[in-house]
């Protein structure tokens, strides 16, 4: 996010930033659930056929979130390319798949 949002993108609106994934074919990582709620975003990423995936916390400390995507990151790497496409929550043990 720092490599293309001021501010590492604190201030960049989600359908922003992950449009800005979706035409790279990115599979995306946040922490932000209330995407799980917006609709249009959520149709076009099933339309582009892609995965975002978050933590089932935003209460985690940098090093807890970074240790879970990595315990996850085969599971989330798969995801991302084989799909289905949707919106993916990242547990402590497990990843599952929340929309649609």
């Amino acid at each position: 996010m720092s490599d293309v949002f001021p501010a590492d993108g604190q201030f960049t609106g989600d359908d922003e930033w992950i449009e800005y994934g979706l035409k790279r074919g990115w599979t995306m990582l946040t922490q932000g659930k209330r995407i799980r709620n917006q609709l249009p975003v959520l149709n076009r990423l099933v339309a582009s056929g892609l995965t975002i995936h978050c933590l089932s916390s935003a209460e985690l400390t940098p090093a807890k979130r970074a240790e879970r995507f990595e315990r996850h990151r085969d599971r989330i790497w798969r995801y991302g390319a084989e799909g289905p496409p949707g919106f993916y929550v990242v547990y402590e043990d497990s990843v599952v798949r929340r929309w649609p």
